[in-house]
Formats: C-alpha cells, sequence, structure tokens
C-alpha cells in the first residue's frame, strides 16, 4: 500500500512539472504574438491582446527585456533586437529569400507594380518580401505580416493545388465587400484557378480598387507563391500571368540551381471539376 502511494504522488508530480512549462511557453508565446503593428504597445494593450492578466504580462515582460527579445521606451515595449536578429538568421537559412529578390525586381521593373513573395502556413499566407510600387505597399502585405489564405490570390494559388477532397476542409470567414462569401465561393475561384492553370486573381478582395494576380512557385509539393498588385483598372491578366510565369521561374531556378529548359513542369495539377461548386 505504502508503494502504491508513493507511485501516485510521483505520476502527480511529473503530471505537474510537465504542463507548467509548455503552460508558461503559452504564454510568452502569446505575449510575443502582440506585437504585430508597428509603434510600441503599453501594458493594458498587451495584456488585453494576449488574454493575461496584467501581472502576469508585466513578468514576462520583464524577463523579454533582460534576454533583449523586447524592449521598453517610457511606457510602451517593442520587439527588440535580439528579435530582429534571430528573425534576420532565419531570412539566411531560407532558400527563397536568398533566391527570389532579382526575380522579384525585375518583375517590378517590367511592370511598375508591388511585387510580392508568400508563403502558405496553415489557413494564412505569410509575406515574405515585397517591392513596393502602385499597388498592396507599406504595411498592408509588408515582409512579416500574415493575410487569410483564401482571400489573397497568393493563397487561393496555393489552396489550389491541394487534392479537390481536401478543400472541403477549408473553412471561410466571410468578409464584407469583394471577400470570398462562403465555401461554394471558394470551390469556384479554386476551380478558375486550376482552369488558368495556376494563376490567381483577386480583384477589390484585398483592397478596394486593387487587383492582385498570383501564380505558384515551383512544383506542386512547394507553398511558395509570386504576385503583383496594382489599380484594378490598369492590371491587364493575361500581360501579367506571363511576366509572373517567367519571375516564377526565374526563382525556382535560382532557388533549385535547375535550368531554365527544366525549371517548370508542363501542368501543376490535372485539371479537374466538381459538380456545379
Amino acid at each position: 500500500m505504502p508503494i502504491r502511494r508513493r507511485r501516485r504522488r510521483c505520476f502527480v508530480q511529473t503530471t505537474t512539472a510537465t504542463a507548467a512549462p509548455a503552460a508558461m511557453i503559452d504564454r510568452v508565446a502569446s505575449v510575443l504574438e502582440a506585437f504585430d503593428c508597428e509603434r510600441s504597445l503599453t501594458l493594458a494593450e498587451i495584456s488585453r491582446r494576449a488574454a493575461l492578466p496584467r501581472s502576469s504580462a508585466h513578468r514576462i515582460l520583464q524577463r523579454l527585456v533582460l534576454f533583449g527579445l523586447v524592449e521598453r521606451d517610457g511606457n510602451g515595449y517593442g520587439l527588440g533586437l535580439r528579435m530582429f536578429e534571430l528573425g534576420t538568421q532565419m531570412v539566411r537559412a531560407s532558400r527563397f529569400l536568398r533566391s527570389a529578390p532579382p526575380a522579384l525586381a525585375d518583375l517590378h521593373r517590367a511592370t511598375g507594380l508591388a511585387v510580392h513573395l508568400s508563403v502558405l502556413d496553415g489557413a494564412e499566407v505569410v509575406h515574405l518580401d515585397q517591392v513596393a510600387g502602385a499597388g498592396l505597399r507599406g504595411a498592408e502585405w509588408a515582409a512579416g505580416t500574415r493575410s487569410e489564405a483564401v482571400h489573397t490570390a497568393p493563397g487561393r494559388a496555393l489552396l489550389a493545388r491541394l487534392p479537390i477532397e481536401r478543400w472541403s476542409s477549408l473553412i471561410v470567414h466571410p468578409r464584407p465587400g469583394h471577400g470570398i462569401r462562403s465555401w461554394e465561393h471558394l470551390s469556384r475561384e479554386l476551380l478558375r484557378v486550376r482552369e488558368r492553370d495556376g494563376v490567381a486573381v483577386d480583384v477589390h478582395g484585398a483592397a478596394q480598387g486593387v487587383a492582385v494576380v498570383a501564380v505558384p512557385v515551383g512544383p506542386a509539393e512547394t507553398v511558395t507563391a509570386v504576385s503583383v498588385s496594382g489599380p484594378a483598372e490598369a492590371v491587364r491578366v493575361d500581360r501579367l500571368s506571363g511576366l509572373l510565369r517567367t519571375a516564377a521561374g526565374d526563382i525556382w531556378a535560382a532557388t533549385t540551381g535547375i535550368g531554365r529548359a527544366a525549371r517548370r513542369p508542363a501542368r501543376p495539377y490535372a485539371v479537374a471539376r466538381i459538380g456545379t461548386a
């Protein structure tokens, strides 16, 4: 009987010890994720965004300031230089971010439009790089920002590559205006992307008066897309599609070292239809 009691007590201690660090990591992550804007945040704002008591948020911020991950400026907090250093190391490690800039610059010079490199991450696209021009620029799709994949041309260009049977798992949060309104609407748009051989078009969805055209980079297993955005009345999809395919091919060739002749598969997927969706 004493042995059983000791085992039970040991089990409880192990469970608590395992759960406590995980809970703390969750809290630290929620504090860091509160910094999604360009300005500094007050303790009250961070506490509210992280859904934490002010005392807990303050303790975590003090430790993050100590390690240089967060900086304090008067009554405000912002991400610290150490976060920039870590992010820079990630950039150096990314093949696409090392290889894409010349092709993005060429595409910007050829079109005069804003150019973006984005990657699919779950239900969102993360914008990795941006060359500003007429279109989405500044903080809208700046490097490091996220957008709902279903409501963006880069996101739909990549989602269309998923097997059709996986489309039913995609969740649509309707947006006012010209955004995707329902799962049926999304399915129709993804089929249009396939019919255009991978070209996704979004008009007024990302911003009023702005059109975005996107194509995937590389074969079907990649999750990266290149896009251009500009005034809706100035965007010519047929012309931009060719320029985007050239840029996507150049990025893939630079990333992998594959020559131009072999850089792009004949089709990214087989065109298919599902009912009348």
